[in-house]
């Protein structure tokens, strides 16, 4: 479903979280916590997701055990202060509107013998102010402690997030033993419990050195990246993401293109001339089909920004095989010659050689294609694609071609 123009996915586990609630504090209080617990969760979702879509983000809201998250990915490269910004967004629209709506129903949040009168006013107050507070503390996961990590970063870039997973378990350790030992902070002790449990796991995944695990997370989250991309194309909606990955810059320009935007291409032309180290991560848009696609490329500006050693490959490589998907061999192939003296590579190649066969130049794309089998050890994708793409039919059967596919194939046997 969608709320405030969100879309917001609800899982099993956080009406399971909801049914613990009433369980645990039984009637009539349970009640009242639980349904004063998944309103304010939502909206702090909410306000987080406001945020980000006010620094052009596209974001989503998930509500699951224990928790809510919103996911959203940039269409630009985010200041620090932005990042902060978007995780002090959620507790405060908590706090703020729990507050306003204890006023409204002629409750002093301040007065302690007010809001304790009854059931109704105290899962209130602890559900909306308490708990968004609560969530101000420096510890991951919580917002306080993304806000520390931004405020570390800024004083020791590159390291704040790193140095937080450190940090947070011995702090919850700290405030779980004070919580233990005062009567009246003795109720928080087992959620300051499973906030130390989910820093553990947190932190061992964090510090693994097994080479087999980082592959495998790694892998991970290019299948979460590729799926929510290809989702994004095939149903009009992205799917979910995990962080630090992002939705590509060209779905960011269909977007911007649906809403009536002026020049829907900047991100793409922007994410092309970002050198940043940190720039995050997308999946290119496999998935999308030359009618998505045809419209951004006619409205990229003419001349394309030139790739040099510093554009990302991805970034480039994704523009050079989107110009030859639809249709302009010419613009693609000037392209694919620049960016192969910038990062030659068998790949960008084999992308030129389709182009240029395609305006009729045959022997200088079979040229391309021995280059190709030259540049690097991509043997058996060069022999893929002069065996079986269609833009290189016509060059089947050439000597030169031939010798090349007879070379590839011994060099599979070898």
């Amino acid at each position: 479903m969608r709320i405030f123009g969100f879309p917001v996915q609800i899982r099993p586990g956080f009406a399971l979280f909801m049914m613990l609630i009433v369980v645990v504090n039984g009637v009539p209080m349970g009640p009242w916590l639980a349904g004063s617990v998944a309103f304010f969760t939502l909206f702090h979702e909410l306000g987080h997701a406001v945020a980000a879509r006010q620094t052009g983000a596209t974001a989503s809201i998930s509500l699951d055990f224990l928790a809510g998250y919103a996911s959203f990915t940039p269409t630009r490269h985010l200041k620090r202060w932005e990042r902060a910004g978007i995780s002090i967004a959620g507790p405060f629209t908590q706090v703020a509107l729990g507050c306003a709506v204890l006023i409204a129903l002629g409750v002093n949040p301040l007065d302690h013998d007010q809001f304790a009168a009854d059931y109704w006013s105290f899962a209130i107050w602890w559900a909306g102010p308490v708990i968004g507070i609560f969530n101000l503390i420096p510890v991951l996961p919580l917002d306080g402690g993304t806000i520390a990590a931004e405020i570390i970063d800024f004083f020791a870039p590159g390291r704040g997030r790193t140095l937080m997973i450190k940090l947070s378990p011995p702090l919850t350790a700290l405030g779980f033993v004070a919580m233990v030992l005062v009567d009246n902070l003795r109720p928080l002790a087992a959620f300051a419990a499973i906030l130390l449990v989910l820093q553990l796991q947190t932190m061992s995944a964090h510090t693994s050195n097994s080479p087999d695990r980082r592959t495998a997370l790694l892998e991970r989250q290019r299948q979460l990246a590729a799926e929510a991309e290809d989702t994004a194309w095939t149903s009009g909606r992205p799917g979910m993401l995990q962080s630090p990955q992002v939705m590509s810059p060209w779905w960011d320009a269909y977007s911007m293109l649906r809403a009536g935007h002026s020049s829907p291409t900047s991100v793409i032309v922007n994410d092309l001339l970002n050198t940043s180290e940190d720039r995050a991560p997308w999946w290119p848009p496999h998935a999308a089909s030359v009618e998505q696609l045809a419209p951004l490329v006619e409205h990229l500006s003419r001349p394309l920004p030139e790739p040099t050693s510093e554009t990302p490959e991805i970034a480039a490589f994704t523009l050079l095989t989107i110009l030859r998907r639809t249709g302009h061999f010419e613009d693609a192939a000037r392209y694919g010659s620049l960016l192969f003296k910038a990062h030659p590579s068998s790949l960008v190649a084999i992308e030129t050689a389709r182009c240029i066969t395609m305006i009729g130049h045959y022997d200088t794309a079979a040229q391309w294609l021995t280059v190709a089998g030259r540049v690097d050890d991509q043997h058996d994708q060069l022999l893929i694609a002069v065996e079986n793409f269609a833009e290189l039919q016509a060059l089947r059967g050439r000597t030169d071609i031939e010798e090349l596919v007879i070379q590839l194939r011994n060099q599979q046997i070898s």
